[in-house]
Formats: structure tokens, sequence, C-alpha cells
């Protein structure tokens, strides 16, 4: 849900024009939010070389949708971990793509919204994942952060530092055995 919320605010208006949003996904229902999210064309998605070419076919053909095909390239000590990475998360049983090739998987499950899915669940946390404030584990908390693109969260910020630095003006500089420098 995260990719997809960093999806809708970059295909925003604000943000068009400023950024070229590039969706990299193998993953249909992603594919298909991202195209029904986007009220231009300024966009693309992106597919790794020999995977997807199905899927992406049918966006092309479709939805007219750009699609840029990449391949990592490098010795093979740099690329080998890059692609058995890949490798693991488009061999898990939960890739679409993977699912659509198995005769055993019914095509109702296959399309079924996420949102359904969640919704089957008796709740929606993850035990599996942790909340961002114990993403470090017990060792330590991790720090709370906001969300300075949006005005309400940055504006109460600024207007506190500005109350904190008053009209004094702060200057820093190296100390080199206690001496300025």
């Amino acid at each position: 849900m995260s990719y997809l919320a960093c999806a809708r605010f970059l295909l925003s208006d604000p943000v068009r024009g400023c950024l070229y949003p590039q969706f990299a996904s193998h993953n249909a229902h992603t594919i298909s939010a991202v195209s029904s999210m986007a009220t231009h064309g300024d966009f693309e998605f992106q597919r790794l070389h020999g995977m997807g070419e199905a899927l992406y076919s049918h966006v092309r053909a479709r939805l007219g949708c750009d699609v840029r095909i990449y391949a990592p390239v490098g010795s093979h000590k740099d690329l080998l971990p890059y692609l058995v990475r890949r490798l693991l998360e488009n061999g898990a049983n939960s890739s679409f793509v993977h699912r659509l090739v198995d005769a055993r998987c019914p095509v109702a499950e296959l399309t079924e919204h996420p949102v359904t899915t969640l919704k089957s669940r008796p709740h929606f946390h993850n035990d599996r994942i942790p909340l961002p404030g114990d993403i470090f584990g017990k060792s330590r908390r991790n720090s709370w952060g906001l969300p300075l693109a949006i005005e309400s969260q940055w504006t109460p910020l600024c207007e506190a530092i500005q109350s904190f630095m008053g009209d004094h003006r702060w200057h820093a500089m190296p100390l080199v055995n206690g001496q300025k420098r």
C-alpha cells in the first residue's frame, strides 16, 4: 500500500512536470492501480529484461503506456547478488506472473482485489512486518519523522524552529584542539 500511496503522489498534478515517475513492477495489481491513478501519460513502467514480457505486451497494447526494459550490467561478482535476489523475489508463490502460468491456480484467485483479500483476514496487521518505530528490534527505537512535503506537517515545525531561533544567528565552525578553525 505504501508503494501505491507514493505512486499517487508522484502522479499528482503538483508533482507533474517536476518529476518523471518510473514504476518498476511485475505485479499486475500494481500495474493496474498505477494505470488507473494516472490522469496523464507523463510516466513509464519498467520491467527487467526476460521477465513480464506477456504482461507488459498487454499493458502496451491495451493501455498504450510506455515500458522501458532494463538489464543490470557488471561483473559477475557485482551482478550475482542482484540476480539471485530477483530470482528469489519473482519465484515466490505470491508472484502474479508465476501464478499466472500455474494451471492449478483459479482465475478468480488471480483477479481478486487486494482490498477484498485484506478484508477477509481477521485484522490488517501483519505481525511479521514491524511497525516503523520497531524496525531496529529491541536494540533501539527508530527515529520519528515528519512528512515534510505536507504543508500541515511542515508549518508547525517551521514555526517551532523560528521561535527557537528568534533573531539570533547561529554560526558553526570546526574545533581542532579547542581552537576555532
